[in-house]
């Protein structure tokens, strides 16, 4: 017996609603914006491309929402603006290759805070090589040893900077030189 085809229509739009909100919950889990998930997916599960009137009653979002989230995600390339001949609206469609998408983020967003977060820690070290002549025996301990941590931190810091250009480029992860890292943190802890 097969299923009617309103109710099988309803079926597949409550899987896309479900799927839109799954993707949300792990877009607000990376730190972005729920509805960029769900407009996102929305337009990925869509046949044709889509209005932003559309994207809205899909979304159950404001249309103010809307606006704003199809500008973000049009600023991170995972959204474009298509014409269609003779219609005058506004239609979008999804960037579909998502390994593209995922290592267009890599690279936008996780190493560059990688990369502003080495300068610190290098700006950091600097403040210490800077401060470390002083005449207090105690004090200067303290700045060898905080030195010494920084200098770790750097070094983790630079390994995940190389295996986040490393995943980007290739999509695959190698996880040795984190091992290496770890191993090497192990022998300067056990030695000093």
């Amino acid at each position: 017996m097969s299923t009617p085809p309103e109710r099988a229509d309803a079926a597949i739009d409550e899987a896309i609603r479900t799927a839109a909100e799954t993707i949300g919950e792990l877009m607000e889990f990376w730190n972005f914006k729920p509805s960029m998930g769900k407009v996102w997916t929305v337009l990925y599960l869509s046949q044709e491309p889509l209005s932003a009137e559309e994207i809205g009653q899909r979304t159950g979002l404001s249309a103010g929402s809307v606006s704003m989230t199809l500008s973000d995600l049009q600023l991170w390339g995972v959204v474009h603006k298509v014409r269609r001949a003779g219609e005058r609206r506004r239609l979008y469609k999804p960037e579909t290759d998502i390994w593209s998408m995922v290592t267009r983020v890599f690279r936008e967003r996780e190493q560059r805070l990688v990369r502003q977060s080495i300068r610190n820690l290098e700006d950091a070290l600097r403040l210490l090589d800077e401060q470390a002549r002083t005449s207090s025996p105690q004090v200067m301990l303290r700045g060898r040893f905080v030195a010494t941590r920084v200098r770790l931190l750097l070094d983790l810091a630079r390994t995940g900077e190389r295996l986040l250009e490393r995943l980007a480029r290739s999509g695959e992860l190698d996880l040795s030189p984190l091992r290496g890292w770890l191993e090497s943190v192990r022998r300067r802890t056990a030695s000093g």
